[in-house]
């Protein structure tokens, strides 16, 4: 089980509990279980000033629909919503009891081989918060793991909690490494270099790099959640947002990743549902076809 949110026009973020399942033909899917609305936090019951349960309105309702679970795991979804200092007694709790196994490169090998190399990039940024992952991404290391015997939907969004906190600069760099563009501009020694690259080339070469993974089946036929409308499915449209809306609105002139002249943390502000806009944007390869993204 885990935690999927889900932004709303008007900014608020609303919640659910997901469950990532194997079909017969061990397909990765996922569904639905509970709606939390916009505040999960109604359903933590507080029992004196440190303890606490769920809700059992919400465990009828997961064991109602055929789920065995762990009451741990659900208790992990609550966290975030938790009262400050009962969630840092949980949390120092649960680094004391976790045991990891230690596998061998080969072991790891076998078992990452399945793993999307957009998710390797993404997930090597936010490790490492370096442009220069070609061999990196590659590489057989233990926190990969993280993304193993999940849906496409659960993937995408453990790796969007990881991406809210990257500061302007970072997820500038972030969105250049995980489409993989330092490849488009070798072998120039200055290609892991953003800035000094050319920006109309950057705009190009982003955009078939988004275009390619919309039509890639292996992506997001792994349980995504189902997109019926036109245009990018919501987990591309993120991105394309970000890089066009958000961050070259108020670009990031400072030297300094995260911070102004003033060494305070800035970030840029996201663009506003009241924003009634649509991109139109050419698709590669098609003539007359317009990329509609939807806001």
């Amino acid at each position: 089980m885990y935690l999927a949110r889900q932004c709303q026009k008007d900014g608020s973020i609303k919640y659910s509990i997901r469950y990532s399942y194997q079909d017969e033909a061990d397909t990765w899917l996922s569904k639905s279980l509970f709606n939390l609305g916009y505040d999960p936090e109604e359903y933590i019951v507080y029992v004196g000033d440190r303890a606490f349960y769920i809700d059992p309105a919400v465990e009828e309702a997961i064991s109602s629909q055929g789920v065995i679970y762990n009451y741990d795991d659900l208790e992990e979804i609550f966290l975030p919503f938790l009262e400050p200092e009962i969630r840092r007694v949980v949390e120092q709790f649960g680094k004391r009891s976790s045991k990891r196994r230690r596998y061998s490169k080969v072991e790891l090998a076998a078992m990452q081989k399945g793993i999307h190399a957009f998710d390797r990039r993404r997930l090597c940024f936010l490790k490492f918060c370096h442009t220069k992952i070609e061999d990196l991404s590659n590489q057989p290391f233990s926190f990969f793991n993280i993304l193993l015997n999940k849906s496409r939907d659960e993937i995408e969004q453990v790796l969007e909690d990881m991406e809210f906190m990257l500061s302007p600069r970072e997820k500038r760099e972030y969105l250049y490494a995980i489409f993989d563009i330092p490849r488009r501009f070798a072998p120039r020694l200055t290609r892991f270099i953003p800035d000094a690259q050319d920006q109309d080339l950057i705009d190009k070469y982003l955009l078939e790099e988004i275009c390619k993974l919309d039509q890639d089946s292996i992506f997001l036929n792994q349980g995504a959640v189902p997109w019926e409308a036109k245009g990018l499915h919501p987990y591309l449209q993120k991105y394309l947002i970000q890089y066009f809306d958000v961050l070259y609105k108020w670009p990031i002139t400072d030297g300094s990743a995260g911070h102004n002249t003033t060494g305070h943390k800035v970030w840029a502000p996201p663009a506003k549902s009241s924003d009634e806009k649509h991109f139109k944007l050419k698709f590669p390869g098609q003539n007359n076809s317009n990329l509609l993204i939807s806001k």
